[in-house]
């Protein structure tokens, strides 16, 4: 049996039955244990299951709620560093780039090159800090109400002037993303600005690290068909 088919025999049966034993999935799939046992460790490294104690337990899609901004800019800082860098490498000068507010973005925005000569539109006040910081010279920053929590501008203004423009790329931030890469946010006005900024945008990108796979959150704002997603892995 090839090694894909036995991980996908192996998920499929353990979220089947939420949890199984070690012994029950072997007997089962007849796969030696020390195959298991490395099968289970690598699909607990990509965040597919849980390994626990004499087994593997299901991941359920999980129900995301905004953190604030502070807490995100510590955390998983080396994988987000990573999606930067990869982003980094979608940019070509001259280009006209729409830069969504968020965590992983700010880290875009602290390595954007400003010899690029880019034109910047973004809707966060402290990205734009991190953008003029960083050099770049063109920075547009979007007007609209303030959400505290993630320092991101939106609202009726936003979208109203966000309508106006065309960019060439757009870097969305991500907050959920469930099974089948359906994308997610935790506020219907923050998910209307990522929708127009796609619409508007020959190219598409939403960052987001592997800690948000396999969740939900209150608002879809687009899916695999529209963007292009970044994470560590990919």
């Amino acid at each position: 049996m090839l090694r894909d088919e036995r991980l996908k025999l192996i998920l499929d049966f353990v979220n089947d039955n939420d949890y199984c034993s070690n012994e029950q999935i072997s007997k089962h799939l007849n796969i030696p244990f020390t195959t298991l046992r490395r099968d289970l460790t690598d699909l607990h490294n990509e965040s597919k299951l849980k390994r626990v104690h004499g087994g593997a337990k299901s991941i359920r899609e999980r129900s995301i709620l905004e953190a604030v901004l502070d807490e995100k800019l510590v955390t998983n800082i080396d994988a987000k560093r990573i999606i930067a860098k990869k982003a980094l490498a979608c940019i070509k000068p001259f280009e006209t780039i729409f830069l969504d507010a968020g965590s992983t973005t700010y880290f875009l925005a602290e390595i954007i090159k400003p010899e690029f000569n880019n034109k910047i539109y973004t809707n966060s006040i402290i990205n734009a800090q991190i953008l003029a910081k960083n050099g770049v010279k063109d920075i547009n920053l979007l007007p609209g109400r303030l959400k505290l929590s993630t320092i991101a501008i939106c609202g009726v203004e936003t979208i109203a002037a966000l309508s106006k423009y065309n960019f060439d790329l757009a870097f969305l931030g991500i907050n959920a993303v469930d099974k089948d890469y359906n994308f997610f946010t935790t506020d219907e006005d923050e998910a209307e600005v990522k929708r127009i900024a796609i619409r508007n945008s020959q190219f598409g990108f939403g960052l987001a690290d592997m800690s948000k796979h396999n969740s939900k959150s209150f608002v879809k704002f687009s899916d695999k068909s529209q963007i292009a997603l970044i994470n560590e892995e990919v």
